[in-house]
């Protein structure tokens, strides 16, 4: 049996991948009031106001169409946040998730190609087609197979009034840029880019104010007799053998994670598979806290200058943030502790 960080590897179920498309632990309570935009970037409040209108208007046509019962068909809309990591997108999809009245869904797009792996594209678009909202996390498109296949979900759930919202570090129209032959694919791509509106969002990431690649991720506060050890080789080799979608069942048994060893990754695809490791943790709020190593050992240069570069800088920034959080353990034991008192 297939293991990850000491736990079978378990292709989740159906029901389990349909429970999970909600926002990530993190953004449980994300509000518009709740994010707050750096006033040296108007765009940031722009998009804050661009998207609330959407769902005050979205739900006005809504209840206009009950209340008379028209035929006409509301015409959905797909806006597109484009903007570096840590500016705020996750925040403002999970705001616009919450404030959402129609039926919905919420997923990264890791999760929305597990969700087509494990009930095939047309199980897919039978269960997402019908619902008002779909919104899609760090949208990308990493081989051309991918850019069919979502350039093609995409298209159908328009087509049937599902309103898309999705974020990316990727305008649209570069989809794919400097990853594979991408000219080969430019119909697609463009037909992508046509089916949005595009939110550029400006500023830099909130987690680099204090973010600094040569510190050493093991020494912000304790962590829990559960964490799991494990050097990065032993994690790299695990990781070729375990496909993605089932880092989620694995991931939320996991309350911290520490790995020792860290050097500099040689291979590509082992890199790209810790980045998709990373994303999940994130997503379900786990520490990782790096021993033996810093941020900067993870990734070579040319790693950081390559066509991957969003998606490794995404991968360090977060890192950073989970080596800064408490563990939920311990947040439960504290908080525990403090109504007893």
């Amino acid at each position: 049996m297939e293991m990850l960080l000491g736990y079978p590897a378990l292709a989740p179920s159906h029901e389990e991948l349909i429970a999970a498309m909600v926002p990530p632990r993190g953004f449980t309570d994300a509000t518009f009031d709740s994010y707050h935009p750096d006033l040296r970037f108007p765009s940031q409040q722009r998009a804050k106001e661009v998207l609330h209108a959407f769902t005050v208007e979205s739900a006005a046509q809504a209840h206009s169409h009950r209340l008379w019962r028209r035929s006409t068909v509301y015409q959905p809309v797909g806006w597109y946040l484009d903007g570096g990591f840590g500016v705020g997108k996750t925040h403002l999809l999970a705001a616009t998730f919450h404030a959402w009245s129609g039926s919905k869904f919420y997923t990264s797009f890791s999760g929305l190609t597990s969700l087509v792996g494990a009930l095939s594209f047309a199980g897919a678009l039978q269960l997402l087609r019908g619902t008002s909202l779909l919104a899609i996390d760090e949208f990308e498109l990493d081989d051309p197979g991918d850019t069919v296949l979502i350039s093609r979900l995409a298209d159908e759930l328009l087509m049937t009034g599902t309103n898309l919202v999705v974020t990316s570090n990727t305008l649209p129209d570069r989809l794919g840029e400097g990853r594979f032959g991408a000219d080969d694919f430019l119909r697609e791509i463009q037909g992508l880019a046509g089916a949005f509106k595009v939110l550029s969002i400006e500023g830099g990431d909130f987690r680099r104010r204090g973010f600094a690649l040569d510190r050493e991720m093991s020494g912000v506060g304790s962590l829990p007799e559960s964490t799991v050890h494990v050097g990065l080789s032993e994690l790299l080799d695990q990781l070729r053998s375990v496909h993605p979608i089932r880092y989620r069942g694995v991931v939320q048994r996991l309350d911290a994670v520490e790995i020792h060893d860290v050097v500099p990754i040689e291979l590509q695809s082992d890199a790209l598979h810790l980045c998709s490791l990373v994303d999940v943790l994130y997503d379900q709020g786990v520490v990782v806290r790096l021993r033996e190593g810093a941020l900067r050992d993870l990734f070579p240069a040319s790693f950081l200058a390559g066509g991957f570069r969003q998606k490794y800088g995404r991968c360090l920034s977060r890192l950073y943030e989970l080596g800064s959080i408490e563990p939920l353990s311990m947040q439960r034991d504290r908080e525990g502790g403090s109504r007893s008192a």
